[in-house]
C-alpha cells in the first residue's frame, strides 16, 4: 500500500457524523470519497488490531500514514472520533438504523429469526476487532468503553424500533425496551460463548451456530396466531 501524502492537503474542512447520528464541529472530513481519510482508516484498523486501542497513539498512526500529527488531526480531532469512524467505515455496527433490513436465509422462517440471525452473522464476519474492543473494554480502555457504550445504545435502540412496528405484541406483553435488552444479551452472549470456547472447539460453522439461536429465539418469541 502507498502511504505518500502531501501533509498540506487542500481538501476542505467539513463535519462528521459519529455513529450516534450526533455532527462532529470541526471534524475534517473530505467526503465519503475521500482517499486520505480512508487510507488513514484502514492503517488505523491494522494497527489497533495489533497493538489494542491505547496502544495506538495518534502520533504513531500519523508517522505510519506518512503524515504530521496536526494534519491527521485535521481528519480526525480525537482517537474517539477516529475509533468512531474506522468502525463505520468498516461496517462494524451491524445495526445502526430505526430500521434494520436483515438479509434473508432461506432456513429462517420467522422477521425476528432473520434479524437475529443477521445481526449474528454481522458480528461474527468482523470477529477479530469485536474481540479487540472486548479486550479492551474488559481493561477499561477508557476510548474503547466510550465508543462501545455508544454502540450498545444504538444497537438497543435499532433492536427496540424494530419491536416496536414489526412485533407489537411483545411490545405490549413487555415492554420493547426489556425484549430489547434480553435480545442483545442473548447476541452478546452467543458471541462470549463462542469466543470462550463454551461452545464447540472454535472451529465450529458460525453461520450455522448463528442460524440455530436465532431459531431458537424466534420459537420462543412466536408472533401471535393468525
Amino acid at each position: 500500500m502507498n502511504t505518500t501524502m502531501d501533509s498540506h492537503s487542500s481538501e476542505p474542512r467539513s463535519s462528521t457524523a459519529s455513529p450516534t447520528g450526533k455532527a462532529r464541529p470541526g471534524a475534517a472530513a473530505a467526503g465519503e470519497g475521500s482517499a486520505t481519510r480512508r487510507r488513514i482508516l484502514q492503517i488505523a484498523l491494522s494497527l489497533m488490531s495489533q497493538r489494542g486501542v491505547d496502544g495506538t497513539s495518534m502520533r504513531d498512526l500519523a508517522s505510519a500514514c506518512d503524515l504530521n500529527v496536526a494534519s491527521l488531526y485535521h481528519y480526525f480531532p480525537s482517537k474517539r472520533e477516529l475509533l468512531e469512524a474506522v468502525l463505520v467505515e468498516h461496517g462494524f455496527l451491524p445495526v445502526n438504523t430505526s430500521n434494520p433490513d436483515p438479509r434473508k436465509y432461506d432456513d429462517i422462517d420467522t422477521p425476528l429469526g432473520q434479524l437475529l440471525a443477521d445481526t449474528m452473522v454481522s458480528m461474527f464476519e468482523v470477529e477479530d476487532f469485536v474481540r479487540l474492543m472486548v479486550g479492551e473494554a474488559i481493561r477499561a480502555e477508557t476510548t474503547a468503553r466510550a465508543v462501545g457504550l455508544d454502540l450498545f445504545t444504538t444497537f438497543q435502540a435499532s433492536i427496540e424500533g424494530w419491536i416496536t412496528e414489526h412485533r407489537p405484541d411483545l411490545a405490549e406483553r413487555a415492554g420493547a425496551g426489556p425484549v430489547a435488552r434480553m435480545l442483545s444479551a442473548m447476541v452478546v452472549g452467543v458471541f462470549i460463548e463462542h469466543a470462550s470456547g463454551a461452545i464447540g472447539d472454535g472451529s465450529e460453522d458460525v453461520i450455522a451456530l448463528s442460524l440455530q439461536r436465532a431459531r431458537e429465539a424466534a420459537a420462543i418469541l412466536p408472533p401471535p396466531p393468525g
